[in-house]
């Protein structure tokens, strides 16, 4: 029995005892190796789909939603996990979990942009309460109902729109990618967020976009659609970066 033998019964253990954390992580360690034999990897793959499936089951119990599975999920070392359980959480009531949610804003295997969603859904459902949130290694205190995520929300999207008019005729590729540049960064950094710069952050993030595909460009060609100050965009470029 060679190496895959013995991992797939394993997964297939696992799996069986509901344990899709280590499942998930073993994957999850196997796919990101340089090479993986095509077969195996459209099983682990498969092996994905089928955890998901049993999760989503699991979180849906008997057409109600299972509060205490979601929050089990959200604390797990996993970060799939992690950003799977974050899609259910405006269907709890929080404020009958607010321990737990406190909890989970203190760990720090939980991402920022997993604890900007967390804050954003507190805020949705109207809970003023202030919480310690260690984001970025820092002590926060945030009340949610004081985050002006509408604000935020409408420069996101106002950037999204100069992308739109601007590169995505051409190369609907790069417009994407800059557009989910766009929002991680916004929540990974919600700390330091402001709604400066517009046209400044737009050329960055399409730039940003177009080296993560290895292609050479500069701001110039950028500027065949829109106006913009070079020098703050550098800034804005270095910064965004910084934070990848």
């Amino acid at each position: 029995m060679n190496f895959y033998d013995e991992l797939i019964i394993e997964l297939k253990e696992l799996i069986s005892k509901n344990d899709f954390e280590n499942a998930l992580l073993k994957i999850n360690q196997e796919l990101s190796m340089s090479y993986v034999p095509a077969d195996i990897e459209k099983k682990l793959s498969d092996f994905k789909i089928e955890i998901y499936k049993k999760i989503s089951l699991k979180a849906n119990t008997n057409n109600s939603i299972n509060a205490e599975y979601i929050l089990k999920i959200l604390k797990s070392n996993d970060r799939e996990q992690q950003a799977f359980g974050i899609n259910f959480l405006n269907k709890i009531n929080l404020r009958d979990h607010l321990s737990v949610i406190s909890e989970i804003l203190l760990l720090d295997r939980i991402d920022n942009s997993i604890k900007t969603l967390i804050l954003f859904t507190l805020k949705e459902q109207e809970i003023n309460k202030v919480f310690d949130v260690l984001y970025s290694g820092a002590h926060k205190d945030w009340n949610p109902i004081d985050i002006d995520f509408e604000n935020n929300f409408k420069f996101i999207n106002e950037i999204d729109e100069v992308i739109s008019k601007s590169i995505e005729n051409e190369n609907p590729g790069i417009a994407h990618d800059a557009k989910m540049l766009n929002i991680n960064f916004y929540l990974n950094n919600l700390d330091t967020f402001n709604t400066l710069n517009l046209n400044e952050k737009a050329a960055a993030f399409i730039l940003f976009a177009i080296e993560m595909l290895e292609a050479e460009s500069d701001f110039a060609y950028i500027k065949q659609w829109f106006d913009f100050d070079e020098n703050i965009a550098e800034k804005c470029l270095k910064e965004i970066k910084g934070h990848e």
